[in-house]
């Protein structure tokens, strides 16, 4: 009996045997898949972190020997996208467990100040010399930096370093000395810190003390990161069956805590990445990896279809107040529209790709932030009497009512805003209905028919 029955038991246990043992496989193959994914991202971003700082660094070089204003403000222009996309590659890292909020302030800084000079009509203010000071201390400053990082990446490919590591040092709170590249960004860390004081003027100060405010506006009940998971899926809206969603944590130094996820398609279709805030569970902006073919459809087609989508998310009465084209993409600027008034402080970026109508981008920033309900008194000054403040010689082509933040102390101001040409070259011009003061004027690009604001990223 007992040998019938070991001779019945003793194929279904090996085949037990062989399933738990492929099964062990699979689970050991797939735990080892992820690893090396989130390995392969990190790596990508810091190289990426390491390239735009070397970017930086020779543009700020460029910005200190140019003589030409004319070539001065795209520089700055470069330097305040390098300056931003250098703050996303430091919140893709995993440092979010070490303090590290003085690298990304001082890039922070760098991009407020070169935003704020190269929307400058440089024509009529030219550079100051303690503007001039402040480039060449910039250019030193970022050396520095650069010789940190690029010394960090010599012993990551020499030593062959994983950033999977770092994440387990930090977690078990280890000291720095005992990660090659912990120690490596606490170093570069500490030297930001020693750098002298700079005094960054009135507008960049102002942009700081909103900044801290935007963070502790951010509000709503806390998510989850399998919450972050289905908003995401959600908001990007056809993921294919058995996609991967990855989730991370992002830094210290950004603007908000928010989840970071990444959308994988199980046949290889570009990665789409989202940053969903943690409180809430706002969508902080969208990118899609797709590579766009050839250019199909026009620019207004572009328009309508980042107008549907918008609306499909929830983004109601927006209009386009800015668009470009750059890189196969339609690039839109939507602000709301309330009373006749458009309110640029809630801007929201969407960029659609040309070849299929495809949203491919999305940023809401400045919405998240700003959004809020709004008691606006009508103007006390008249657009007739706001037009007599405007130089006689400007040929007004347009006007309307706005809501901008003041250039000294940030705060929300109604305006006239007049669109005018002088010579050859077009110009927003902003009236304050309050007082008839002249708030601002900025010089714009014209593209496809539409204006551009100068230093506007693309």
């Amino acid at each position: 009996m007992y040998g019938a029955i070991s001779r019945v038991m003793f194929p279904i246990c090996l085949i037990a045997l062989i399933g738990v043992g492929v099964w062990g496989y699979q689970e050991h193959n797939e735990k080892n898949s992820i690893l090396i994914n989130a390995e392969n991202q990190y790596q990508r971003a810091f190289h990426d972190l390491n390239y735009h700082v070397n970017k930086l660094h020779d543009e700020l070089g460029k910005s200190v020997v140019l003589n030409s204003r004319k070539q001065i403000s795209p520089c700055l222009t470069n330097v305040w996208r390098l300056s931003y996309t250098a703050q996303n590659d430091l919140g893709q890292l995993p440092l979010s467990l070490m303090p590290f909020n003085k690298t990304e302030e001082f890039l922070s800084n760098v991009a407020d100040f070169s935003y704020e000079v190269a929307v400058r009509d440089l024509q009529k203010q030219p550079l100051s010399e303690k503007e001039y000071k402040m480039l060449n201390s910039l250019y030193d400053h970022s050396k520095n930096i650069q010789t940190e990082l690029n010394t960090v990446q010599t012993k990551v490919i020499d030593s062959k370093l994983r950033w999977m590591e770092v994440e387990s040092a930090l977690a078990k709170q280890k000291e720095p000395g005992d990660n090659t590249i912990v120690d490596g960004f606490t170093t570069m860390d500490k030297k930001v810190q020693e750098f002298p004081e700079m005094d960054w003027g009135v507008t960049v100060t102002t942009m700081n003390k909103k900044r801290q405010q935007r963070i502790q506006g951010v509000s709503g009940k806390s998510i989850t990161e399998e919450e972050a998971k289905e908003i995401a899926k959600k908001f990007v809206g056809h993921i294919s069956k058995g996609a991967t969603i990855e989730v991370d944590k992002n830094g210290k130094g950004m603007q908000y805590n928010a989840y970071s996820v990444r959308i994988t398609g199980k046949n290889k279709e570009a990665p789409i990445n989202l940053d969903i805030t943690k409180k809430g569970g706002q969508v902080v902006w969208l990118l899609n990896e797709r590579n766009v073919q050839n250019e199909k459809i026009s620019l207004d087609e572009a328009e309508r279809s980042a107008q549907k989508f918008l609306q499909a998310k929830g983004y109601g009465n927006m209009v386009a107040s800015e668009r470009d084209t750059y890189g196969g993409l339609g690039i839109f600027t939507f602000v709301p529209k309330e009373k006749d008034v458009v309110i640029y402080p809630d801007a929201v970026t969407v960029k659609v790709a040309l070849d299929n109508g495809d949203v491919n981008g999305f940023h809401s920033v400045e919405y998240l932030f700003n959004h809020k309900q709004r008691k606006m008194n009508g103007p006390k000054v008249t657009a007739e009497k706001a037009r007599t403040m405007i130089n006689p010689h400007v040929k007004i082509k347009g006007h309307q009512m706005a809501l901008i933040q003041g250039k000294n102390d940030g705060k929300e101001v109604l305006v006239h805003e007049f669109r005018g040409d002088y010579k050859n070259d077009h110009y927003l011009i902003y009236i304050n209905a309050e007082n008839g003061d002249e708030e601002e004027v900025i010089k714009m690009f014209m593209g496809d028919g539409a204006p551009r604001k100068k230093g506007t990223a693309s």
